[in-house]
């Protein structure tokens, strides 16, 4: 029931009192009491919102996905670059450790002429140093194992020193 006051020509809703189950929530009960759905505009403005997000998030998504598959593509033609010139300055490499290739080197930057009167020497190595004597490694007597197996068979001799 509408009650409308002279005075300042506002309309009021007469309260009435709640049911029970009833929400007092503008979006879901009408000025009246009686139960509605939620209102229509704001499910409306809730579903573009949602929808928009959603939208916003797929294009994001896709253009990060894109760049990264730019930036992979980038780097694997710059990898494939450095391979280039990595097997171009192993093959210079190879090229300058020809035995031809350093013979010209010597001759045109070291000023090196090639030998004309081969000469072979016969070298001797000297002689070892006579063994120390405080070397035991050295010495002619038997270790301490043979003296005893010639002990035990009878076959020892006796030093210098009546070992």
């Amino acid at each position: 029931m509408i009650v409308r006051e002279r005075r300042s020509e506002r309309v009021s809703h007469v309260a009435r009192p709640e049911r029970r189950g009833e929400t007092g929530s503008y979006l879901w009960s009408s000025p009246a009491g009686r139960e509605r759905g939620p209102n229509g505009a704001i499910v409306f403005l809730i579903s573009v919102a949602l929808i928009a997000a959603v939208g916003m998030l797929y294009l994001w998504q896709t253009n990060h996905i894109a760049s990264l598959g730019y930036e992979m593509s980038r780097l694997q033609k710059e990898r494939e670059a450095a391979m280039v010139e990595q097997q171009g300055l192993a093959a210079q490499i190879a090229a300058r450790q020809a035995i031809t290739e350093v013979g010209i080197v010597a001759r045109r930057d070291l000023g090196m002429v090639e030998m004309e009167n081969y000469v072979f020497l016969d070298v001797t190595f000297p002689e070892e140093p006579a063994a120390r004597e405080d070397d035991p490694s050295q010495r002619d007597e038997p270790s301490v194992l043979e003296r005893f197996w010639g002990r035990l068979t009878g076959k020892s001799s006796a030093g210098e020193d009546g070992r």
